[in-house]
């Protein structure tokens, strides 16, 4: 996330009007008091909806807009435009792709602290010997991704509770990570404590989670999985069954031969002609 525009101070849209166009970024506009209009223009026509402050206006890339209002309009706003955003926000962004929110006078101070956390960088590199110049403008794109990771939180906060639902439950958050992590080092067939280190669990409390969630052992559920990604694999017909066995964790062909016939009754030979006839 990179900040490609900030400003902040009176606006009188209504004597200068912005016409609608798409901007190409992420613009976090918090217009702190006073009014205007927020014109938005769509295939099927355009829209005026107007806005007293505190209100927050979000839009994204594609979101075709502008800004305007009556002569007599005065607002003041705080302006951050990034190139990107976190994918949260990106979901809670309506169909017309941006979204509106009121927020309280006495959050104004927290945004302006942003506003002036992002010159931070920019100070520094501007009075600086060259040596701290250097480490100033390194610390620049991640210091703008914390302010729009800080914004991020700052929109959720105002969503309405029933849009965003119930908190994750840890026990399925951590079955699911160990899954996922499974399943992209299957190749190694790791064990039961090389994933539980990976989430961060210990294998004890890794099983009593899996007990819970998903009422079978997680050397079930991984078996289950390499199971599927065999048979998966099974339908493309470039794939010799030595590197299906590898792919899936097996090791070697002889360990994958057997644990197929154990689980399936035939040998894999066996089943991949039957695939074939089908």
């Amino acid at each position: 996330m990179f900040l490609v525009y900030r400003n902040q101070g009176e606006r009188r849209f209504g004597l200068q009007p912005i016409a609608p166009y798409p901007r190409g970024v992420w613009e976090f506009q918090f217009m702190t008091g006073g009014e205007c209009s927020l014109l938005l223009r769509k295939e099927n026509g355009s829209r005026e909806e107007r806005l007293s402050g505190p209100t927050m206006a979000i839009t994204g890339p594609d979101c075709v807009h502008g800004w305007g209002g009556d002569p007599s309009d005065v607002c003041q706003a705080i302006i951050f435009h990034f190139d990107e955003v976190n994918f949260t926000l990106r979901t809670m962004i309506g169909p017309g792709g941006y979204r509106l929110l009121p927020f309280s006078a006495a959050e104004i101070p927290f945004l302006q602290s942003l506003y002036e956390r992002c010159g931070e960088a920019r100070r520094a590199a501007g009075t600086s010997p060259p040596e701290v110049k250097k480490r100033a403008g390194f610390f620049e794109p991640t210091l703008y991704g914390i302010v729009a990771l800080e914004l991020t939180l700052f929109f959720l906060k105002h969503v309405p509770r029933s849009e965003i639902g119930p908190a994750p439950n840890y026990g399925v958050t951590k079955v699911t990570e160990a899954m996922a992590w499974y399943e992209a080092n299957l190749a190694r067939s790791p064990h039961i404590a090389d994933v539980a280190h990976a989430v961060h669990l210990s294998p004890t409390h890794l099983r009593r989670l899996f007990y819970q969630i998903r009422g079978a052992s997680p050397q079930a559920v991984f078996k289950q999985m390499q199971f599927d990604r065999v048979k998966w694999l099974m339908r493309d017909a470039s794939m010799t069954l030595e590197r299906i066995g590898e792919s899936s964790g097996f090791g070697s062909a002889s360990a994958f031969s057997r644990a197929f016939k154990m689980e399936f009754g035939v040998s894999p030979r066996v089943y991949r002609e039957t695939l074939r006839e089908r």
